[in-house]
């Protein structure tokens, strides 16, 4: 899985990506619906019973191991023990909100990320424990970050080649339909909120959708674009943000036509590809060289 070279990393950045990735999962963790039951198994769900984390008796138990988990790994301590517990409960919680009948996929990208984190300090530990490392100036950290991206790609590659397969390569021919598809989505969300101003949102996305088919296909080829470029952003800093950037203008679009939010995924972008983390160390070493340099004695 190491393709291009890893990159060393400052060690602050990879702090504070550690402290974005563990905020976001508890804060996604705790967004996700509760239930008490799985009345229609779906994944590992099928073999495991993941009801009693929708328990009131459990509650306590699972805020202090989630919480827990996401400080050691936040701190970088433990940090395979605390990815570990992560997954377990990310992948308990999701697969316990898909078993109800409903069909999501927003969970998935975030439990894929943590796994590959967890692989790279398996192969980390396994070089240390042979007497060498991963690469030079490599640690597990990095290595996890690199995974990440690298799994990243994989999903939005996945996800256009997926569209060109599944309309046997007439997705861009059949963009306009996705009409159908915006009215039924407002329909349902009129149908949760009773909010009557879905319906006229709708009707009139569609309506836009279907008068200008071309202009339609122009929009929705552009995403599939930058989906297909996914590999592109293992390329370099420079081009992961600028994939990333293009990404979540892609998802800021995707909820405004359909109303499907994937905040997990915009959380991830921003962290690894965007990379905010990276942005603030730059800006912060940037503010202190100018500050020393202005209380440097003129000669």
């Amino acid at each position: 899985m190491i393709w291009p070279r890893p990159l060393a990393r400052d060690p602050w950045e990879l702090r504070l990506q550690r402290l974005a990735l563990a905020a976001l999962v508890v804060v996604r963790f705790y967004a996700m619906r509760r239930f008490t039951e799985q009345s229609d198994p779906v994944g590992i769900a099928r073999w495991i019973d993941f009801s009693f984390l929708g328990q009131p008796a459990a509650e306590p138990w699972v805020t202090a191991l989630l919480l827990l988990c996401a400080a050691f790994y936040a701190a970088g301590r433990m940090v395979p023990l605390a990815l570990a517990g992560l997954v377990a409960l990310w992948v308990g919680a999701g697969a316990l909100a898909y078993s109800q009948g409903g069909l999501e996929h927003h969970t998935q990208l975030l439990g894929m990320v943590m796994l590959a984190q967890l692989l790279a300090h398996g192969t980390a530990w396994w070089a240390r424990r042979r007497g060498g490392r991963v690469g030079d100036r490599i640690g597990a950290d990095d290595l996890a970050v690199d995974y990440t991206l690298q799994v990243i790609a994989a999903a939005y590659l996945l996800a256009g080649l997926s569209k060109i397969w599944l309309s046997h390569g007439e997705w861009l021919a059949q963009a306009p339909l996705i009409a159908i598809d915006v009215a039924k989505k407002h329909g349902q969300a009129f149908c949760s909120t009773l909010d009557a101003g879905m319906i006229g949102r709708g009707d009139a996305i569609a309506a836009a959708v279907l008068a200008h088919p071309g202009l339609t296909r122009v929009f929705l080829g552009s995403a599939l674009l930058l989906e297909l470029a996914a590999p592109v952003a293992l390329l370099g800093r420079l081009a992961a943000f600028a994939l990333g950037a293009g990404w979540l203008v892609m998802h800021a679009a995707v909820a405004t036509l359909m109303l499907i939010n994937f905040h997990e995924n915009e959380g991830l972008l921003l962290i690894y590809l965007v990379n905010v983390p990276y942005l603030l160390v730059r800006v912060a070493r940037a503010v202190r060289a100018r500050r020393a340099g202005a209380h440097q004695p003129s000669t």
